[in-house]
C-alpha cells in the first residue's frame, strides 16, 4: 500500500514551490472534483486552471497542512491558504491585501492517483479579502 499522505504532502511542497504541474500530477487525468466555486469546471483541466489563476493572482501562495491523516485510501487535509494579492484574481484586480483562509479537503486514492476529491474552503473569507465582497465597515459613509 502507497503512502497516501506522502503523496499529499509532496504535491503541497510543489504547489507552495509555484509547480503546478508537479502538483496536479497527483491527480487522474479523470479525476472528479466536489465543492470549488461554481464558475470552476470540475473537471481536470478546469481546476489546474483555477490552481493556476491562484499562483498568478496570490504571491508567495502557501498551502499549510493544519491537519492531514490518511485512512486506507483516503487522505483529509484541513489546510490554511495565505499570501498577498498582487495579481488580477477571480475578476478582481489586485489589492496588495493579504490574505487568509481555511479549508479542509478529503482525498480518494485509486492507484495511486485522487480519483475523487470533495473540497470545502471558507470562499466568504477570499472573497472578501480581495475586495469583491464589501464589508460593512467599506459601505459605510
Amino acid at each position: 500500500m502507497s503512502d497516501y499522505a506522502a503523496i499529499v504532502r509532496q504535491a503541497l511542497e510543489c504547489i507552495n514551490s509555484g509547480d503546478l504541474d508537479g502538483y496536479m500530477s497527483m491527480y487522474t487525468p479523470d479525476c472528479q472534483f466536489v465543492g470549488y466555486p461554481a464558475d470552476v469546471k470540475p473537471t481536470f483541466a478546469g481546476v489546474k486552471a483555477f490552481y493556476g489563476e491562484l499562483l498568478a493572482g496570490i504571491a508567495d501562495l502557501t498551502i499549510d497542512p493544519i491537519d492531514l491523516f490518511a485512512a486506507g485510501q483516503r487522505v483529509v487535509v484541513r489546510y490554511n491558504v495565505t499570501g498577498d494579492h498582487m495579481g488580477e484574481l477571480l475578476g478582481q484586480p489586485a489589492t496588495g491585501h493579504s490574505i487568509a483562509f481555511e479549508g479542509i479537503t478529503i482525498l480518494y486514492f485509486q492507484d495511486d492517483k485522487v480519483a475523487f476529491r470533495v473540497n470545502q474552503a471558507d470562499n466568504l473569507a477570499l472573497l472578501t479579502q480581495i475586495g469583491i465582497i464589501a464589508t460593512p465597515s467599506s459601505t459605510s459613509g
